[in-house]
């Protein structure tokens, strides 16, 4: 729970409790009703221990019985009560999931509430208004209850379609709106942006020869080294099988390459055993800067990848020179 959400559970709480005291105050229990009002203060304080996701489930009976003995200690004053139950309905709709039976609870005490002055025999003046505003509020409940499950299953398949689920990191997709946003940033006159693409090498090699329970391992240590060595205000990405991005924000060009040199070491420095093997990842890395390498954000990837991809055969001329030297070299 976040800070404004920490901030008004604590508030009805309090707001329950100034409640009750102003009941009391207004009409001070008598006798055994005072044994009552502390059995209904202890349940309280034992849901509100069992924590926000339990309080409500908890809280819900006591609540609903509090409410109906007040309608009924109070006399021909029992509509006050009436200014309570859209909290019953809201803890229902907490409680439990929607359109379950465990949700109808809250319109089985709204039923009682609205059928006890009648069997009572109380003053009904106010009645009418009453149970049309118990109907109202248990309508709106469920209404809200259903707005919470299609934002629920909005938010859900949101990051199903924007996260890797290896990882945890966001992906392409999300790449792609964060750049259009960084770009737009840009274009306000903020500072200009990087974008650091970095690919495993030999990467299928690894799955195909020790299974692909290696090769997630490699993945996830290659995301915890990338984590490690950005700032809190980078974003990582994966944005393939075995290619990675960094979004830089505020970088020129000279932070960005230092940047990838940093990377390149820290993945090379996090290797996985299998089978007693040392499994050391190697990387290719390309660097890409906004506006100097594209005037859109899908040309600052092409640039970037294109970088790349000249570092890879870079790297792949370097290696064949240095295996033709090492073959050209007098063994005796």
């Amino acid at each position: 729970m976040d800070s404004r959400g920490r901030f008004f559970y604590l508030a009805s709480w309090v707001g329950m409790a100034l409640g009750l005291l102003l009941q009391m105050r207004m009409f001070p229990p008598q006798g055994l009703e005072v044994l009552l009002y502390c059995l209904f203060i202890l349940s309280a304080l034992w849901a509100l221990s069992r924590g926000p996701k339990l309080a409500p489930r908890f809280l819900l009976h006591p609540l609903g019985a509090y409410l109906l003995f007040e309608m009924w200690r109070v006399g021909d004053s029992w509509p006050l009560a009436g200014f309570f139950t859209p909290a019953l309905y809201l803890l229902a709709g907490f409680a439990y999931p929607p359109w379950s039976l465990g949700y109808l609870l809250g319109a089985f005490w709204g039923g009682v509430f609205v059928l006890a002055p009648l069997v009572w025999g109380r003053s009904l003046d106010f009645w009418p208004h009453f149970a049309v505003g118990q109907i109202v509020l248990l309508s709106l409940t469920f209404l809200l209850a259903r707005f919470r499950e299609l934002h629920g299953q909005m938010r859900f398949w949101r990051e199903q379609a924007l996260t890797c689920p290896l990882t945890g990191l966001p992906n392409r997709r999300a790449l792609e709106m964060a750049l259009e946003r960084e770009a737009a940033r840009v274009e306000r006159g903020e500072a200009p942006f990087a974008l650091v693409l970095l690919d495993l090498d030999d990467f299928k090699q690894v799955n195909d020869t020790f299974g692909h329970q290696a090769g997630d391992d490699v993945l996830c240590r290659t995301v915890q080294a990338i984590r490690s060595h950005v700032r809190s205000t980078d974003f990582v990405f994966r944005i393939g099988g075995d290619e990675f991005a960094v979004l830089l924000p505020g970088t020129d060009a000279a932070g960005a390459l230092r940047v990838a040199r940093t990377l390149i070491q820290a993945v090379s420095e996090v290797p996985v055993i299998r089978d007693d093997v040392w499994i050391v990842p190697e990387v290719t890395v390309g660097v890409a800067t906004y506006p100097d390498h594209g005037e859109t954000a899908a040309q600052l990837v092409l640039a970037a990848d294109a970088a790349m991809y000249r570092a890879r055969e870079m790297g792949s001329a370097l290696r064949a020179a240095e295996h033709s030297s090492a073959s050209a070299r007098p063994t005796g």
